[in-house]
């Protein structure tokens, strides 16, 4: 049953693209002679809207406006899978500028802010958005994609395609939510690819990991470790106890199973402050804008359809 409404939700989605994509070429354009079409939808339909519907299929179908959103929609596919791409490649390479290559001792601190820093105030600036009326704010990796997708249309049919998707997605609501998936979709495999990228290297190389200070006492950096490493320990990830994380000034030597401690607290740190916030953002914004489209009617007071 779910399956099926899915299915259902995906078809009327793409009836009501077309039907904004000729609209808005018959706003720029002119009306298209429509005679033949309208007839078949006014002998079709059950409604105003529905015979709407019909008569753009119809007419996208002759005037081969379908064949262009549907090669847009590959193209845009296209450019997420290289967003996503992109973004694992930049985890993997995240992860092995904060570790280095093993030859010196790893500051741990310094490296959670190196593999956290980043996505941290980007993920403030995604919640912080929400104060803001606009459609296109606190998701720059979404407003990329389509940024992207828009400068690969070529032929101004083609520029229809992702104006009539946003617009329509601006109108329910959703092109927020939309932009926000994409992005968080490409932070989650970057960090697919930092955990993956330090595990990698974690396994082939020995590090020494301690923390350094010139102003805070070693009582706060205790401190800090026991609190980052609280929610990580409800997975079951390693937490340094308060000896180990004194004893790693830097001024020791540690055993190799402080080093793993301290492998196990980083990585339980990455995933459950970078990866699960992420994968939460994703499925929210997902569940978000596919709630927001199961209630998409035509507007029949837009310019093209009062004339209709």
């Amino acid at each position: 049953m779910p399956e099926t409404q899915g299915k259902a939700v995906e078809d009327g989605f793409k009836a009501h693209w077309l039907a904004e994509t000729l609209r808005l070429r018959e706003a720029l354009w002119g009306p298209l002679d429509d005679a033949s079409e309208s007839r078949r939808a006014r002998a079709e339909g059950r409604g105003f809207a529905q015979r709407l519907l019909l008569r753009a299929r119809y007419l996208a179908e002759r005037e081969k406006l379908d064949q262009v959103v549907g090669k847009w929609a590959g193209a845009s596919r296209a450019v997420l899978l290289g967003l996503l791409a992109m973004g694992l490649l930049a985890g993997v390479g995240a992860a092995l500028g904060a570790l280095g290559d093993g030859g010196r001792s790893v500051n741990v601190l310094l490296a959670l802010v190196a593999l956290l820093g980043v996505n941290a105030l980007a993920y403030l600036f995604w919640l912080s958005s929400f104060l803001i009326r606009s459609d296109h704010a606190g998701s720059w990796l979404g407003e990329s994609w389509l940024w992207l997708t828009r400068k690969l249309a070529r032929g101004p049919d083609a520029a229809l395609a992702p104006r009539a998707l946003a617009e329509l997605l601006s109108r329910q609501g959703a092109l927020r939510w939309l932009l926000g998936a994409v992005s968080h979709a490409v932070w989650t495999m970057a960090f697919i690819g930092a955990l993956a990228g330090m595990l990698a290297i974690l396994s082939a190389r020995r590090y020494s990991f301690n923390w350094e200070t010139t102003l805070l006492s070693p009582d706060a950096f205790v401190w800090l470790v026991s609190a980052l490493g609280r929610l990580p320990a409800l997975l079951g990830f390693a937490v340094p106890p308060d000896a180990v994380v004194r004893a790693s000034d830097g001024l020791q030597a540690l055993p190799e199973s402080a080093m793993a401690l301290w492998s196990g607290w980083l990585i339980g740190c990455v995933a459950v402050y970078g990866l699960l916030p992420r994968l939460a953002g994703l499925g929210v914004s997902l569940y978000a804008a596919r709630r927001r489209l199961r209630g998409l009617a035509v507007d029949t007071t837009l310019p093209g359809y009062a004339e209709l």
